[in-house]
């Protein structure tokens, strides 16, 4: 039986946007939280547990008249029903940069940017009702659900009980982080779409006007380089914006929009003078790495040790797994693509581990030929194709080494998969190099690297 114990990284983002036209359908139409395999208690546990990380790289700024006043604009949204009942915590991040995010479950950090950035406390409060609106959709965990539909449901029965890191460590498995462009922190269109139109409903219920929120965004739109895409590289804009907004408050009661706390000046000269932020050490916050990487070894690599084995890889790149487990996949940033049907696929790097027969007798020619049959299968591009099985040595250990091709998930190009079995202790330990074709040639020289490194305990 073929094992491979490896987590993915990638990103998928598919939610449908609802059309709230008010020719068409003269009431508001339900927005409803999409397909998901965690339940609420578990976005509120992963939230708790990615905010711990998250203060640790950037300022957060303590008790004061701004966290204070963020506090209170957020207060008047989260006991809405349209919440979702959820624990929300307000703080504000000393950044002059202009964005904003929501962690599962309730934590929502505001820049300081925004609040420089704001012409009025309308759109303060917009950007704090979209950013509720992704945590009461639970957008972050249904994006996870939908990406790893197979791996999900198995991880949480099986090893969430003993994931070391709890539910952040289970998701680090699977190569879930806190990345720009992870899964957790980058919406899809469709999700941006639900979180206006919700972020509309909860403005209009606390007296700000929701079209507050529209312009605010067009106008980071229109801002280009000077700010906006820090605010859309997480949360791309669905177009027509301000339409759909006015849209939806047609829908709605009738209202005068005159909520104000009387200190959005204040509160943003405050914001301005702010002494420039102190620096933090790059990591989970950005996405840089997910934990349990090894130390660079101060030679541009860095060395992983599982079950019986030791590889070292390059130190752009990244080790998924548990460290002493039987298996890791090494890969660059930009190694794992989501596929066609919706899954992650090493398209770049190198998968290492063991491999154990069902009949417990080893036969290093026969297990390397069942290997080679069992990848085949679980990969139909590869075809009927008969590689041809090499013998040769690595470190004056015997191995085989057989060629195989398949079509990759990164544009449906040639692949080339070159496995090398090891035996070892009775047993054998293998590894899977990938690469497009068009890029084999660049990867030979690091895969060759990878290959020598490889030793057995």
């Amino acid at each position: 039986m073929l094992r491979r114990h490896f987590a993915l990284v990638a990103l998928c983002l598919f939610s449908l946007p609802l059309s709230l036209s008010s020719q068409s359908q003269p009431k508001l139409k339900e927005i409803k939280p999409g397909w998901n395999f965690f339940s609420k208690d578990q976005d509120v546990q992963m939230g708790r547990e990615y905010a711990q990380q998250i203060e640790k790289q950037v300022e957060v700024l303590p008790p004061g008249p701004l966290e204070n006043y963020i506090q209170e604009l957020g207060g008047k949204m989260a006991g809405l029903p349209e919440a979702g009942g959820f624990p929300y915590v307000f703080k504000v991040v000393n950044d002059p940069s202009i964005n904003a995010f929501a962690l599962p479950g309730g934590p929502i950090y505001i820049h300081t940017g925004i609040i420089t950035s704001a012409d009025n406390e309308g759109q303060i409060v917009g950007v704090m009702a979209h950013e509720i609106s992704h945590v009461a959709l639970r957008h972050s965990t249904n994006q996870v659900t939908k990406s790893y539909a197979i791996q999900i449901p198995a991880m949480i029965a099986g090893i969430y009980g003993q994931s070391k890191g709890g539910l952040t460590g289970m998701l680090t498995q699977l190569g879930v982080g806190l990345g720009a462009n992870g899964i957790l922190m980058k919406f899809s269109r469709g999700a941006e779409t639900q979180a206006d139109l919700l972020g509309t409903r909860m403005m209009h219920k606390i007296g700000y006007n929701p079209i507050d929120m529209a312009r605010f965004f067009e106008k980071l739109e229109a801002m280009g380089g000077k700010g906006g895409p820090e605010f859309f590289s997480s949360h791309p804009n669905p177009g027509n914006r301000s339409k759909r907004v006015s849209e939806e408050i047609t829908l709605l009661p009738r209202a005068n929009y005159t909520a104000s706390t009387g200190r959005f000046e204040q509160m943003k000269q405050m914001a301005a003078k702010l002494p420039t932020p102190k620096k933090k050490p790059a990591g989970a916050a950005n996405g840089a790495e997910p934990p349990n990487q090894p130390k660079p070894n101060g030679d541009g690599s860095r060395t992983w040790t599982g079950d019986g084995f030791r590889v070292s890889y390059p130190d752009a790149w990244v080790g998924y797994g548990e460290p002493n487990a039987p298996a890791v996949t090494l890969t660059p940033r930009d190694g794992v693509v989501q596929g066609r049907d919706n899954q992650p696929h090493i398209v770049r790097g190198v998968i290492v581990s063991h491999y154990e027969d069902d009949d417990n007798r080893f036969d290093f020619r026969a297990d390397t030929e069942r290997l080679i049959r069992n990848i085949m299968q679980q990969n139909p591009s590869m075809g009927n194709q008969q590689p041809r099985i090499v013998r040769n040595k690595v470190n004056n250990r015997n191995v085989y080494v057989a060629r195989l091709t398949s079509q990759s998930a990164l544009d449906g190009s040639k692949e080339i998969d070159t496995v090398v079995t090891f035996e070892h202790g009775g047993g054998m330990l293998y590894a899977v190099f990938i690469a497009p074709e068009a890029e084999a040639r660049n990867f030979q020289n690091v895969f060759d690297k990878v290959l020598a490194s490889i030793t057995l305990n």
